[in-house]
This record gives C-alpha cells, sequence and structure tokens, in this order.
C-alpha cells in the first residue's frame, strides 16, 4: 500500500518472469499513476517505480542492467529508487553505468573471490579487485558494503577472502594488502564515509605475517588504524588477554591492542567514540565469565529447587567473571571508556540470556563499581563461595 499499490491485485513478485515486470512497468509511466479508479481497473496490472525497486534489490546486477533498455520508466524512474546492488561479477564494476543509481546505500561485491571446485580453496580475482574501490567512492548516500564472493563457505566462516584459504593467484597475499593500503587511503582523503559499515577488506586471517624491523613497525597496520572507520579499528579484535594472540591472522593487525587504542584516541574524534555508547557496547566484550554448575547429589539437587522457587531459567548454571577478564577492564578504562554509556538492552544482551540468571554476588558488585549498570532484578544473586552445592 505505501508504494501506491492498493488498488491491485497482489501476485508475488518471485512468480513473475522477469520480462512480465519489464512489460506491466513500461504499460505507464510513473506520473500516470494518478488517474481515476475507473482508468486504473481497466489499466491492467502495473508495477509502481518504488514497487519495482524493492524486487531489483534483491537482483543480480546483471539482472538489473538488462531491465534498462526496456524502456525510460526502469532507466529513470526505478533506478533512481534501487538501494541495494549486487555484484557477481568484475565486469559489473562499471562505474558510468552505474553512475544513475543514485539512491543505493548498500553494495555487496560478491565477485572478488570463487571457489576452486568443491573444497574451500579460494581464487582471488586481481580484476575485481582493482576496481573494488572506484566503484564503491561513486554513490554518495553508501551506507555499507561487503567484499567477497557469492558461494557460501564451508562451516562458520563469512563468504570473504581469507589469505590462508586463498591458492591462486600466487600473490594473492599481495594483491589484496595493495586493495587494503588503497582503503586507507581512500578513508583519509574523505573518498567513503568515515562510518561506512565494511565487511571483508580487514579482520580476521585477511593478514597472517607483516614485513618489519625492529626500528621501522608495520606500516600498514597503523595505516589501518590510523584510517579505518573507529568501530573497524575496535573489532579487529575482541578484548582479549594479549599473550593469547599471538598470531596476527587473528587479531587482524600486529600492534597490540593497546596501540590500537593510542592511535584511535589520536584521531580526531576518537577520543568522544571511544566514551559513546558504541565504545561501552565493545567494552561489553571484555566481559569474559564462566559457568559453575550445581553438585550431583543431594546438596546440588537442592540447590537447583531453591533456584527454581526463585524463578531461575537455567537452574543448572551459575556465572562469575574471572579475574583477569576484571584485570582488562581496569586498563581499558584508563584509555577512557565508560561503561554507562552502554544501554540497558546491550547489558542484557551481553550478560543475560534469559533472565532472571543466577550471577555469582561478588561478580556483580564488582561490576556495578566499575560503572556498569546492571539492574539487580534480572539477576539471582548468590555467594557462590557459601554454597556447598556448586562444583568449582
Amino acid at each position: 500500500a505505501k508504494h501506491g499499490c492498493q488498488r491491485h491485485t497482489f501476485v508475488p513478485w518471485c512468480t513473475i518472469p522477469l520480462q512480465a515486470i519489464i512489460t506491466m512497468s513500461t504499460k505507464r509511466k510513473a506520473d500516470e499513476l494518478t488517474a481515476t479508479a475507473e482508468d486504473d481497473e481497466d489499466a491492467g496490472p502495473v508495477l509502481p517505480a518504488t514497487c519495482l525497486a524493492s524486487v531489483l534489490n534483491f537482483m543480480p546486477y546483471s539482472d538489473v542492467r538488462s531491465f534498462l533498455p526496456a524502456g525510460k520508466f526502469i532507466a529513470i524512474d526505478a533506478a533512481k529508487h534501487i538501494e541495494t546492488l549486487n555484484i557477481m561479477e568484475p565486469a559489473g564494476l562499471d562505474v558510468p553505468a552505474a553512475r544513475r543509481f543514485t539512491n543505493v546505500s548498500q553494495v555487496n561485491i560478491l565477485c572478488v573471490v570463487t571457489q576452486a571446485g568443491s573444497g574451500s580453496d579460494q581464487i582471488l580475482s586481481p580484476d575485481a579487485v582493482q576496481r573494488v574501490l572506484p566503484f564503491l567512492s561513486i554513490f554518495p548516500k553508501l551506507k555499507g558494503a561487503r567484499v567477497g564472493g557469492s558461494k557460501p563457505q564451508p562451516g562458520f566462516l563469512p563468504n570473504e577472502y581469507f589469505e590462508y584459504m586463498c591458492t591462486f593467484p600466487n600473490d594473492h597475499a599481495a594483491i589484496f594488502r595493495g586493495m587494503i593500503g588503497a582503503f586507507c587511503g581512500a578513508f583519509k582523503a574523505r573518498l567513503l564515509p568515515c562510518d561506512v559499515n565494511l565487511k571483508g577488506v580487514i579482520g580476521f586471517g585477511k593478514i597472517s605475517a607483516c614485513q618489519q624491523e625492529d626500528e621501522h613497525p608495520c606500516r600498514l597496520c597503523r595505516d589501518i588504524c590510523a584510517s579505518f572507520p573507529f568501530s573497524d579499528v575496535l573489532h579487529l579484535a575482541r578484548p582479549e588477554r594479549e599473550e593469547t594472540w599471538g598470531n596476527i591472522m587473528l587479531r587482524g593487525v600486529c600492534i597490540s591492542q593497546r596501540e590500537r587504542l593510542e592511535i584511535l584516541k589520536a584521531r580526531p574524534g576518537g577520543q568522544e567514540f571511544i566514551r559513546s555508547s558504541a565504545g561501552a557496547k565493545w567494552l561489553l566484550g571484555a566481559l569474559y565469565f564462566r559457568n559453575m554448575y550445581p553438585s550431583d547429589n543431594s546438596a546440588g539437587y537442592a540447590f537447583q529447587e531453591r533456584m527454581k522457587e526463585q524463578g531461575a531459567v537455567f537452574e543448572k548454571e551459575v556465572y562469575f567473571v574471572e579475574e583477569y577478564s576484571f584485570e582488562l577492564i581496569e586498563r581499558l578504562l584508563a584509555h577512557g571508556f565508560v561503561p554507562r554509556a552502554a544501554s540497558k538492552e546491550d547489558v542484557r544482551s551481553a550478560l543475560i540470556s534469559s533472565p532472571p540468571v543466577i550471577w555469582d554476588v561478588s561478580s556483580f558488585r564488582r561490576l556495578v563499581g566499575m560503572g556498569f549498570a546492571l539492574d539487580a532484578e534480572d539477576f539471582i544473586l548468590i555467594d557462590t563461595k557459601a554454597e556447598p552445592g556448586l562444583e568449582r
């Protein structure tokens, strides 16, 4: 109804042949949709520009472009309403042809990597890599972009380039790093929005080793931290004990968490971002908590029954925060993070599966003392040291 289709019989778009969509859409121009009710009933089915654009948002870019010769209606009226482009082949990364899509906010470039046969080995497309940045830079309303492939990866990996999985060409690592460096320059020159949600370019598995000397730290990793969106720099690695992240492939860059934060704070607006709700939400990721379980004896059974009576959803799970996590939080607070900036919804999402949950009262009090906005009503607080029915 909101697209002006309320007087026409609804037909699922996925059941309509592409040529039929073209035919329906070119019957009348957009300005003719204001005709009288009698005229509408006689004219047959019509897809206004906004309806057609909603269909095209989910189609491969090659199919979208195939509509363009169908008439002025599609080429001009529908194109300006399309918000998502799905590029499935390098040839689709053509700047002049894409300039007509002035309202695009999400671009999915799904031709940078392909799967080699039925296995997990990847093939990187140098042609697509060269075209990615110039193509993305033409969309003034760009909010998000994904760079990767179209075929799902085995397991739980996102469909992105991973250096350790790519087998061709031989210099694929150098090619992909060149693209990362180009993105660093684009962000510094403000060619791309500073808050674009960019997926598939930096992070886990993108870089396996860096060229550096004792007196000359890696330039690429520092450029990443000095140019990419604040949220991307924070999420290069979850807050974690640094000694467990010796492999650069895991954390995405070769410099430590402390160095990343120092570079971030030195950037214009960096300190404000750290003190914001986004920084506080990231800080919640440093809260590593573990479970205790009731003993398999009468004391443990009695504990479970008591928790059920108090309303616990999971009476067999008791949570507490490990000491190293508290130490990490203390170090991060020194950088300016503000725990209370996190919304109650973010806190609930990070710490509470289905309230009320059972928590160690000591952990709860320490978190409150650090500034986390915890609501006691969401917890059943117990002194785990005084509970004989718990295994430690």
